[in-house]
C-alpha cells in the first residue's frame, strides 16, 4: 500500500465516522429510519425504548467496519525509520484526545440545542387560556399555550414508555375529535402512569392543559398510524402541564450531559498521557545530549 494514499484513506474513514454520528442524530431527532425501527422493536418486546442507547448502538454498529479498517491500515503501515517510538505514541495519544474532545463538543452542541428548544420553542403557562371546540379544527386560529378542548370524544388510547436509566417516562395519548371520526387534529395526554390506570380513564366534557403544535413522541405517531388513526397536518397535542410537556427533553439534556462529562474526562486523561510522554521524550533527548 502506498504511504501517500494511506493518510487520505484514514481521512475518508474518519469522515465516515463523523457522518454516521450526524446521520443517526438526525434519525433520532426526527424518529425515522433505523432508529425508529429499533425503537419500535424495543417497545414491542419491552414496552419502552432507550433513546440514547439506541443511538449509541446504531452509531457503533455503523462505525465498527471503519474502525476495523483503520486497525488494518495501521498494521500495514511501514515502521518509521527515523521517528522514535515515543513520538508515535504521542501522535496517537493526541489523535485520541482530539476524538474524545470532538465528540464532547458534538454532545455539548446537542445539549445546547435541546435547551434552546425547551426555552424558546415550547410554549409555557403564560397567556390567556384559549377554548377550542374539536369541531372548529381548521376554521379557527389555534395558539400554542394554555388551552381547553371541548366538544369531542377520546378515541384509541396508546400507552408507551421511554427508559432513560436516570428516570423513566410513561405517557398515554388519545385522539380527541367529534364522534371519533376522521383524521385527528387534536390529541390529549391522559393521566395514566401505568396500563392499569388506563382503565380509570373516562370521557370528560373538557380537557385543559398546554397545547403545542405537533408534540406527539415519534413512537406514538407510528403506533397511531399503524392502528388506522389518521393524523392531520398540522395537528396539536394537549399536555396536562408544563412538566409533562418538557420532562422528556430535560431527561435527554441530563443524559447527554453525563455522556459529555465522560468524554471530557477521557480527553483529560489523554492530555495527561500526552504530557507524560512528552516529558519522557524530553528527558531522553537531554540524556542523549
Amino acid at each position: 500500500m502506498s504511504t501517500r494514499s494511506t493518510p487520505l484513506r484514514k481521512l475518508a474513514i474518519r469522515a465516515w465516522i463523523a457522518l454516521c454520528g450526524l446521520y443517526f442524530l438526525w434519525e433520532g431527532a426526527t424518529y425515522r429510519g433505523f432508529f425508529a425501527r429499533l425503537a419500535e422493536w424495543q417497545i414491542g418486546h419491552f414496552g419502552a425504548y432507550a433513546p440514547l442507547l439506541t443511538f449509541l448502538f446504531l452509531f457503533l454498529l455503523a462505525v465498527f467496519p471503519a474502525w476495523l479498517i483503520l486497525r488494518i491500515l495501521r498494521k500495514r503501515d511501514p515502521e518509521p525509520e527515523v521517528e522514535p517510538p515515543l513520538e508515535v505514541q504521542i501522535k496517537r495519544a493526541k489523535t485520541l484526545r482530539v476524538i474524545f474532545y470532538s465528540f464532547a463538543v458534538v454532545a455539548l452542541g446537542v445539549i445546547l440545542g435541546f435547551i434552546a428548544y425547551i426555552l424558546f420553542a415550547l410554549p409555557g403557562t403564560d397567556g390567556r387560556r384559549q377554548t377550542i371546540a374539536a369541531s372548529d379544527a381548521g376554521s379557527v386560529a389555534i395558539i400554542e399555550g394554555p388551552a381547553r378542548l371541548v366538544g369531542g370524544e377520546l378515541g384509541t388510547i396508546v400507552f408507551f414508555g421511554q427508559d432513560w436509566y436516570i428516570a423513566d417516562d410513561r405517557m398515554a395519548f388519545s385522539p380527541y375529535r367529534p364522534a371519533g371520526k376522521g383524521a385527528a387534529t387534536f390529541f390529549v395526554q391522559l393521566e395514566a402512569k401505568s396500563r392499569k390506570r388506563l382503565a380509570e380513564t373516562t370521557q370528560r366534557p373538557s380537557w385543559s392543559g398546554i397545547l403545542v403544535e405537533g408534540g406527539l413522541p415519534g413512537p406514538i405517531r407510528v403506533l397511531f398510524n399503524a392502528l388506522g388513526v389518521g393524523i392531520s397536518d398540522p395537528y396539536y397535542t394537549l399536555y396536562r402541564d408544563e412538566y409533562s410537556l418538557k420532562v422528556r427533553y430535560w431527561l435527554q439534556v441530563i443524559q447527554w450531559t453525563i455522556l459529555s462529562v465522560f468524554l471530557l474526562l477521557f480527553g483529560a486523561l489523554q492530555s495527561r498521557r500526552v504530557k507524560r510522554l512528552e516529558e519522557e521524550a524530553k528527558e531522553g533527548q537531554e540524556a542523549v545530549g
